[in-house]
């Protein structure tokens, strides 16, 4: 699943927390919660995946 967090004209700290944000209503959204998610990727456009759980 892709979801867009963000783009060029935002700063670090809002794409933060639109990070954060997503993940935690993502989570909220499966049965069982944390429980279900295997890994989590952070991906620009152009630039390669990058694990952060």
């Amino acid at each position: 699943m892709g979801v867009a967090v963000g783009n060029l004209s935002m700063e670090e700290k809002q794409i933060q927390q639109n990070i954060q944000m997503s993940i935690n209503f993502l989570v909220s959204l499966l049965k069982k919660n944390w429980q279900n998610v295997r890994c989590l990727y952070i991906k620009s456009t152009m630039g390669k995946p990058f694990r952060i759980f």
